[in-house]
C-alpha cells in the first residue's frame, strides 16, 4: 500500500509510523511503530509511489529488507526486527516487535556495512525462548511504550495482562478454598485424612492447569 513517508528513504528500508500517520525511517529497536518496508517495485500497488508524498511499504509478503550484523550474522529463519540505524534491519536476539523472518544468511561480520536479503514480512510482537522470564518483561515494556502508537496492538499485551491476572487470582483462590474445607475436614473426621489429602492434591493439580493454560492462552494472544 501507498503511504506518506517523510525524508530520503531508499528500497528496502523498514519504515515506522508516527503520531501523525507519516512513516519514517525507524531508528530504535524493536520499535513497536514498525509499519513495513519501502518497496518500488511492488508485485501489486493501487497507487503510483512517491504521489503526493508516499511511498510503497509492503506490510505483509516477501520483500528485499536492508539488514546489518550489528546483532549478530543472520541466518535463514531468523527473526528481523529494526535496529538503531536508520532504516537498517537487524536479527533479534530478545523478545520484542519483529518485521517478519529472513529467507536467506547475511553472513558480513563488519557491522558498518549493510546488504539486502529477503525477509518474509508479518509484523508482530515475538517471543524468543532464550531467556525467556528477561524476554517477556522486555517484551511487556516495548508493548507499554507502544501503546499510543499502535493501540490495536497495545490491546494485545491488555488482553493478555487479564488472561493472566485472571488464571492465577481464579487458581489461587480455588486452592485456598479448597485447602480450608479440607484441613477442617480433616479436624472433624481424622479417619479420611489420606482421602482429603488426595482430595487437597487434586485440586492443587486442578489450579495449576487453571493457571498454565491462562498463561498459554495470553502467550498465543501475544505470538499470534
Amino acid at each position: 500500500m501507498s503511504v506518506p513517508v517523510a525524508g530520503e528513504i531508499s528500497d528496502g528500508y523498514i519504515v515506522c509510523s508516527s503520531e501523525n500517520h507519516v512513516n519514517s525511517a525507524c531508528n530504535r529497536e524493536y520499535d513497536p511503530r514498525i509499519s513495513g518496508v519501502v518497496n518500488a517495485v511492488p508485485a501489486v500497488s493501487f497507487q503510483a509511489d512517491n504521489a503526493d508524498g508516499t511511498r510503497v511499504v509492503v506490510s505483509s509478503g516477501i520483500t528485499d529488507v536492508f539488514v546489518t550484523s550489528v546483532n549478530g550474522v543472520v541466518k535463514k529463519g531468523d527473526f528481523i526486527t529494526s535496529s538503531k540505524k536508520e532504516g537498517i534491519g537487524m536479527k533479534a536476539a530478545k523478545s520484542g516487535y519483529v518485521l517478519g523472518q529472513a529467507l536467506a544468511d547475511y553472513n558480513e561480520t563488519d557491522t558498518a556495512k549493510t546488504g539486502k536479503i529477503p525477509v518474509s514480512v508479518l509484523i508482530k510482537p515475538a517471543v524468543l525462548t532464550t531467556g525467556a522470564s528477561n524476554n517477556l518483561l522486555q517484551l511487556m515494556k516495548e508493548g507499554f511504550e507502544g501503546a499510543f502508537q499502535s493501540p490495536l496492538s497495545a490491546l494485545r499485551y491488555v488482553v493478555a495482562g487479564v488472561l493472566v491476572a485472571s488464571s492465577f487470582i481464579f487458581g489461587f483462590f480455588h486452592f485456598g478454598k479448597m485447602a480450608k474445607s479440607g484441613l477442617e475436614a480433616i479436624g472433624r473426621n481424622p479417619l479420611a485424612a489420606k482421602t482429603i489429602q488426595f482430595g487437597i492434591m487434586l485440586n492443587v493439580l486442578i489450579a495449576i492447569v487453571i493457571m498454565g493454560v491462562g498463561l498459554g492462552i495470553a502467550y498465543i494472544v501475544l505470538v499470534f
